[in-house]
C-alpha cells in the first residue's frame, strides 16, 4: 500500500500543480512529507508492537490509511492534501514497520534476510505498474481517482489482514518489566543509538535507500516539466527501474545466504556509485534524455535491491529483542534523509537535471562511506584471522 501510493502519484504531480495552483516545491511537500510520515510512524508505532503485539498495531495503521486516503481524494486545496497524505503514510509506516519485526519474529535474525527480500520481491510488483496506471488516471480521469484506488485497495488489505494475519509476537511481552510505555520507548531508542554497529547498518541502508527515493520522487520533474515527457509515457517508462529492482531482491534472495552480508552490500554499493557517477557525467555534458535517468535509475534500484535485506536484517539482527524498536527506527531514518534528499531536488529546481543528479550521487557517496565503516567493524569483531567479514547479523 504504501509503494502503491508513492508510486501512483508520481506522474500526477504536475497535473496537482496546476489544479490547485500550487509551486514545485509546495507540491513536492506531498511526497517530501508523506515521506517523513512514512518514517514517523514506522519510528513511534513498531516499538508499540514490542509491547501490545504485532496484530493489532497492523490492523490500526490500515485503518488509518483507509480514511486519510477518502480525505486526500476530496482535498479542495493542497495544504489538506498534504496533511491527508502525512495521516495515509503514517498509518501505513507503522504496518511496515511491523512487518519486519513479524518477518523477524517468524525466520529469526539468521534467515531474516532472505525472508526480507522475498517480501521485497512482492511488493516490487507494484511499482510495476502503480506509476503507469497513476499517469493514466491523472491524464484521463484526474489525479483524484489515485486516491480513490488508494481507498480500495487499503480497505481490501485490511479485510486480508483480520483473516489471514496471525500474531507472531503472541504473548506481547513487555521488553522491560517495571517500565512505563514512554521510558520503554527512550530505553530501546537509546540502546538502539548508543549501538556502533546498529547505526552503521542503519546509515548505509538510508543512504542509499535515499539515494533511490531521491530518483523515483525527483524524476518525474525531470523527465515530464524539463524533458517534456507526457504522465502516461512516465509511467510507462518508470517499468525500466522498476524491473531493476524486482531482479535485484530476486537475486538477493537467491543468494543472500552463499555470498554473505558483507559482499552483498559492497557489490551493491559499487553497483549504484558507478551508475550515479555515470548519470552526473550524462547531465552535466548536458545529454538531456529520459533514458540517461532510467537506465541509471535502473542499476541503482538492482544495486539498492541487493544491499537492503542484508542492511535490515544485520540492523534489526543485532538486537532482535526489541526487533519492533529497531525496525522502526531504521525506517524513520531510511524515510527522513529520503525526504531530505527529495526536497533538496525541489527546492534546488533550476530547470536543468543537474541539481537533481549531484543530490543523488552524493548519497551513494556516503552510503559508500557508511559501508567502509561496517567491514571495519565486522574485521575488529572477527572471531578469527580467517574471517572474512561476510556473516554480519552476529554483531
Amino acid at each position: 500500500m504504501g509503494s502503491f501510493a508513492t508510486h501512483s502519484i508520481l506522474p500526477a504531480l504536475s497535473s496537482i500543480r496546476a489544479d490547485l495552483q500550487s509551486q514545485v516545491g509546495t507540491t513536492q511537500l506531498i511526497v517530501s512529507v508523506a515521506l517523513l510520515a512514512l518514517g514517523t510512524g514506522q519510528l513511534f508505532v513498531g516499538p508499540l508492537s514490542d509491547r501490545y503485539g504485532r496484530r493489532p498495531v497492523i490492523l490500526t495503521g490500515l485503518a488509518l490509511y483507509f480514511f486519510a486516503s477518502i480525505a486526500a481524494a476530496f482535498a479542495p486545496r493542497v495544504s489538506w492534501l498534504i496533511c491527508a497524505r502525512a495521516l495515509q503514510a503514517f498509518g501505513c509506516g507503522g504496518a511496515i514497520a511491523v512487518s519486519r519485526a513479524t518477518i523477524m519474529d517468524y525466520f529469526g535474525p539468521a534467515r531474516a534476510a532472505v525472508g526480507i527480500a522475498y517480501t521485497a520481491t512482492a511488493v516490487l510488483l507494484v511499482p510495476m505498474f502503480a506509476p503507469t496506471l497513476g499517469g493514466y488516471l491523472a491524464e484521463f480521469l484526474g489525479w483524484r481517482w489515485i486516491f480513490g484506488i488508494c481507498s480500495m485497495l487499503g480497505a481490501a488489505v485490511f479485510v486480508f489482514t483480520w483473516i489471514r494475519i496471525a500474531e507472531t509476537h503472541a504473548h506481547g511481552e513487555k521488553p522491560e518489566i517495571g517500565l512505563g510505555p514512554a521510558r520503554s520507548y527512550l530505553h530501546n531508542f537509546r540502546i538502539l543509538l548508543s549501538s556502533p554497529q546498529y547505526m552503521a547498518f542503519v546509515a548505509f541502508g538510508s543512504l542509499l535507500m535515499a539515494a533511490m527515493y531521491t530518483v523515483i520522487t525527483g524524476a518525474p520533474y525531470v523527465v515530464i516539466d524539463v524533458m517534456h515527457l507526457a504522465p502516461s509515457t512516465y509511467g510507462r517508462m518508470f517499468l525500466i527501474p522498476a524491473l531493476g529492482s524486482f531482479t535485484g531482491f530476486f537475486l538477493a534472495a537467491k543468494v543472500s545466504r552463499r555470498l554473505g552480508s558483507m559482499r552483498m552490500m559492497g557489490i551493491g554499493v559499487g553497483l549504484g556509485l558507478t551508475t550515479t557517477l555515470i548519470m552526473a557525467a550524462l547531465m552535466f555534458f548536458h545529454y538531456w534524455h529520459p533514458f540517461a535517468v532510467f537506465i541509471p535509475a535502473m542499476v541503482l534500484g538492482f544495486s539498492n535491491a541487493l544491499s537492503t535485506p542484508s542492511s535490515v536484517s544485520g540492523a534489526i539482527g543485532t538486537h532482535p529483542e526489541i526487533a519492533g524498536a529497531a525496525s522502526g527506527l531504521m525506517g524513520f531514518t531510511q524515510l527522513l534523509i529520503s525526504a531530505v534528499g527529495t526536497q533538496l531536488v525541489a527546492n534546488l529546481a533550476d530547470r536543468t537535471p543537474i541539481p537533481f543528479a549531484l543530490t543523488v550521487l552524493g548519497l551513494v557517496l556516503a552510503a559508500l562511506a557508511s559501508f567502509l565503516v561496517i567491514r571495519h567493524q565486522a574485521r575488529e569483531s572477527a572471531p578469527s584471522p580467517d574471517y572474512d567479514g561476510s556473516e554480519t547479523v552476529t554483531l
